[in-house]
């Protein structure tokens, strides 16, 4: 026979000794079966028959308090990883339904934010927008508002970041234009756009290439903090170092020495955003091993440079499309969650609290097979 344990069992025992249900002293097994058999019927007396239906009565509504207790503390986890979404949600004819569906797949993942893909920054500048990226975002504009407005009706638990991209070289001719101050101020403008009147609640900035530490980086963020105000979330997708100094992995011959941001640079960065988004793919490892290691190494180093309150979030991947940069069958989700791991494993307690969670970068919807690696790999971990 099954034992019931918990609140539950211990308020239904309690309430059964007290109409007379409990035995007292040690009696034979067979004087003690008489005596509960006894009582038993006693209980169904008809004088005591409103008393086992109060106390039925008492057991029902004590295990729908306590179901609820257990709710409220479900729903009470931190929702601490984030998911990247890409054009397809914001411009593709996304239903109430599957809507709702997945936004509280989110939450039961404890995953309280998505960075939303809306635009990227043109060569022109002006900013892309519709399915293909062909038209011009004021002409899109409604559809990303509809978008917030359906998503944040299902769930508003889940925090929505505008993705925005933003390429620092117009072509390999024109060369670098991140030091335009009218570029900064056209991307502040349309940050403060997407937070104030379409409904996000910030804006990740995707700037790329980027895989040395420059001022008009800085410079940007400062001038979007002041466009959005210190209520936004700013959320910095953060290069990963590609050929680390300190770090002995597979050499590359492809990628130039010094590919990588300075500490004083990440500690820059980490001082002006709220968040940091650890981008851990495209790493150009052909073996687990290293680009396990790889990850590890980053996750240790951001934190020992952490002087600010600032959010770190791995950002681990889930997508095909083999390159010299990305191997699919090296970075795959569960390889990028052990490095994490293997991260965290080297820092002590207090360290490991200061990274928030991870980041689902996938350019498909996750499987169910997805999703039970994601729980029992990291959630569960």
């Amino acid at each position: 026979m099954r034992v019931l344990r918990g609140p539950i069992a211990w308020l239904i025992s309690k309430l059964f000794l007290s109409a007379g249900g409990g035995t007292s002293g040690r009696s034979g097994s067979g004087h003690l079966g008489q005596q509960r058999a006894l009582r038993f019927s006693a209980l169904f007396a008809p004088r005591n028959r409103l008393r086992v239906a109060t106390i039925g009565g008492v057991i029902v509504i004590a295990g729908f308090a306590f179901g609820a207790f257990f709710n409220r503390e479900s729903e009470t986890l931190p929702l601490n990883n984030a998911i990247w979404l890409d054009r397809t949600w914001v411009y593709g004819d996304i239903g109430d339904a599957q809507m709702l569906e997945f936004a509280d797949r989110l939450v039961a993942h404890r995953i309280g934010k998505a960075y939303v893909y809306v635009s990227s920054l043109d060569i022109d500048n002006r900013w892309t927008g519709g399915p293909q990226g062909a038209d011009g975002f004021m002409n899109s504009r409604l559809a990303v508002a509809q978008f917030v407005d359906a998503f944040k009706s299902q769930n508003d638990r889940v925090d929505l970041l505008a993705w925005i991209e933003i390429w620092t070289h117009l072509d390999r001719v024109d060369g670098y234009r991140l030091d335009d101050t009218n570029l900064h101020q056209n991307i502040a403008d349309f940050s403060r756009l997407l937070v104030d009147q379409l409904g996000f609640d910030g804006v990740l900035l995707d700037v790329k290439p980027m895989f040395a530490g420059k001022d008009d980086f800085i410079r940007l963020i400062r001038r979007v903090r002041s466009a959005v105000g210190s209520e936004h979330t700013i959320a910095v997708a953060a290069t990963a170092d590609l050929t680390p100094h300190d770090l002995r992995l597979q050499e590359i011959p492809t990628i130039a020495p010094g590919t990588m941001w300075s500490s004083n640079f990440k500690q820059r960065i980490m001082v002006l955003a709220d968040e940091v988004v650890l981008l851990m793919y495209q790493s150009y490892r052909q073996s687990r091993l290293d680009y396990v290691n790889w990850i590890a190494y980053h996750v240790e180093t951001y934190v020992n440079l952490l002087e600010a309150n600032t959010d770190i979030l791995v950002s681990i991947p889930n997508y095909g499309g083999a390159s010299s940069a990305h191997n699919p069958e090296v970075e795959t989700m569960e390889a990028a969650i052990d490095g994490v791991r293997e991260g965290l494993r080297r820092l002590d307690e207090v360290e490991r609290a200061l990274v928030t969670g991870v980041a689902i970068f996938s350019d498909e919807q996750l499987s169910e097979a997805d999703w039970a690696l994601f729980r029992e790999q990291w959630l569960q971990r």
